[in-house]
């Protein structure tokens, strides 16, 4: 499980403790000081459901965590050019709810997955598989990754933020 926000954060972590079977809660400490709507009373998030955070019809963009901060800025940058992008948040990384991917992928013909994992062996090569294993008919365009650099992350901030996604190179469609 890896959320991008508190509300998803206090679901999924509520149905993990309640999940008969191991889960690993994957968590980003910088975003421990992200401020969020919260309800004090009791809910639960499916563990395994995507979720779709904004509804689109050109290009899907698919990502989870702390980058879905950059999916959803670069969506909102898309639209300043009437490109209305679908975004996605898979908030489980595994299992992993790759229909709602597909079908997504076949409304706008078009997939980008943001993700700050090194580019092998990632979670957007396994997303890339299974979308062009069940749904290359429905492609207009390859799918593209943006993904950190394939090379040990640095100590410096400029060298970080080279190294990491970014609006930017996401827009850069």
């Amino acid at each position: 499980i890896s959320p991008s926000n508190p509300y998803d954060a206090k679901g999924l972590l509520k149905s993990a403790i309640r999940d008969n079977d191991p889960v690993i809660f994957m968590e980003s400490e910088q975003m421990y000081s992200d401020m969020g709507e919260v309800p004090e009373e009791e809910y639960i998030i499916p563990i395994g459901k995507c979720d779709v955070k904004r509804a689109g019809e050109h290009v899907t963009i698919v990502s989870y965590n702390k980058m879905m901060k950059i999916a959803l800025a670069a969506a909102d940058e898309l639209a300043k050019d009437s490109i209305e992008a679908e975004v996605i948040d898979l908030a489980t990384i595994r299992p992993l709810d790759w229909m709602t991917i597909l079908e997504s992928v076949k409304k706008t013909n078009r997939l980008v997955i943001v993700e700050e994992q090194w580019p092998f062996a990632s979670v957007s090569s396994e997303i890339t598989y299974r979308i062009q294993k069940e749904g290359f008919d429905y492609l207009d365009a390859p799918i593209r990754r943006i993904t950190a650099a394939d090379a040990p992350l640095h100590y410096a901030p400029n060298l970080v933020a080279a190294a990491l996604p970014d609006v930017p190179r996401t827009v850069k469609l």
